[in-house]
């Protein structure tokens, strides 16, 4: 047998990985580019994780985020997920989609770990298919009747709802859940229309709207930028005053651009959104942090990723393991997990998706405001 030098040992050692009893590693496979990097929740992820190591760790382990680029693509996605298992994380990250969520957290059930995904408002990850899942906010139906709420308390009656298949339930059922709360509210739903993404002529919507021949109360659309800022302008060069409402898909920074020259162009646009997102949130707050950390946190969705790492440092040191089977259960079986978007959250009554506070942010003079932030009490009930 030969014998082990000193130098030998010293490269040996030098070559293992991390022991897993030193480092909490969280596995992010994401899109960091292509069409979706805009769901970039490593940014915020990387931020939390340097300041929880700044203060010691997460009982005394260093928490360490493993990020690669996905690029939005399903397959690539389950590839990360698996080399992400094999270097022992306790917690993964993926596209906030679906078709891609499933398959990921079903590799990842025999291993003990589930996925944490801090965006996801998909009604599909909570119909039983797999239970290795934690979504760090709530259902579009939550969102949905918050904004309906809000419409309400403004006097709206009548609605138009422009819908979509392109982004799943989100584009697609969200605005239906609007018109339900609206209609049990008293209000009617004039017409539901047709979009697609990437539109840039709203002209035929806009004719049929003017051809219904009553006064449109609000518009609701669940859709991205810049989509959103092009329908605000086009509704009103067309003399529509409507209410323009939307969901998550609204919290992007290029939307509060459109009131650059004309600040007014906003005061009737809101939507309900991920966590509140105006000037004295904690949200901005911690991007500005993050920037004299050297992290670039450019909005709302990369920053729900520190709650990823929050809530996975908060189930270490409660629990005192490692073990992601013991994290997961630590996280769902608590009353109240601090994180950086809300307050707190919880999934012991609702076991997937965080029951939490849904906030509705509106303008004034070009500027955002918190409208409202509460957990809705009359959401519908069929969606799950």
């Amino acid at each position: 047998m030969k014998k082990l030098t000193l130098t030998t040992l010293t490269a040996m050692s030098l070559a293992l990985p991390a022991v897993a009893e030193d480092t909490i590693k969280i596995g992010l496979g994401v899109p960091m580019t292509g069409d979706l990097a805009i769901y970039s929740e490593y940014l915020g992820a990387r931020c939390m994780a340097d300041m929880i190591n700044a203060e010691g760790g997460a009982g005394g382990k260093k928490i360490e985020v493993l990020v690669q680029d996905s690029a939005g693509d399903t397959q690539a996605a389950i590839s990360l997920a698996q080399k992400f298992l094999d270097e022992g994380v306790v917690m993964l990250g993926t596209t906030p989609f679906s078709d891609t969520m499933i398959p990921v957290a079903q590799i990842a059930q025999p291993y003990g770990v589930s996925i944490f995904q801090p965006q996801s408002t998909q009604v599909e990850m909570h119909a039983g298919i797999v239970d290795n899942f934690f979504t760090g906010v709530s259902p579009d139906p939550f969102t949905a009747t918050a904004a309906a709420n809000h419409a309400l308390s403004e006097g709206v009656k009548n609605v138009v709802l422009l819908t979509s298949d392109e982004g799943g339930s989100w584009s697609a059922r969200t605005p239906l859940w609007f018109g339900q709360v609206i209609e049990e509210g008293g209000g009617k739903v004039l017409a539901k229309m047709n979009f697609s993404f990437g539109t840039s002529d709203w002209s035929p919507q806009i004719a049929d709207m003017k051809a219904l021949g009553e006064e449109i109360d609000a518009v609701y659309i669940s859709s991205i930028m810049p989509d959103i800022g092009v329908l605000v302008r086009q509704l009103r060069s067309a003399g529509i005053d409507a209410w323009v409402v939307g969901s998550d898909g609204f919290d992007d920074p290029s939307l509060d651009a459109v009131a650059a020259d004309d600040p007014a162009i906003l005061e009737k646009v809101f939507f309900a959104t991920l966590a509140p997102s105006h000037n004295e949130s904690a949200v901005v707050k911690f991007m500005a942090d993050c920037k004299e950390l050297g992290h670039d946190v450019p909005g709302l969705f990369p920053a729900t990723g520190a709650d990823t790492v929050k809530a996975v440092a908060w189930a270490v040191e409660t629990s005192g393991s490692s073990d992601p089977a013991v994290i997961a259960e630590t996280i769902r079986t608590a009353e109240s997990i601090p994180v950086l978007t809300v307050d707190s959250i919880s999934f012991k009554d609702t076991k997937t998706y965080a029951q939490r506070t849904i906030p509705v942010i509106g303008y004034k003079d070009g500027k955002r405001v918190l409208i409202s932030n509460e957990i809705p009490e009359n959401t519908p009930k069929d969606w799950n």
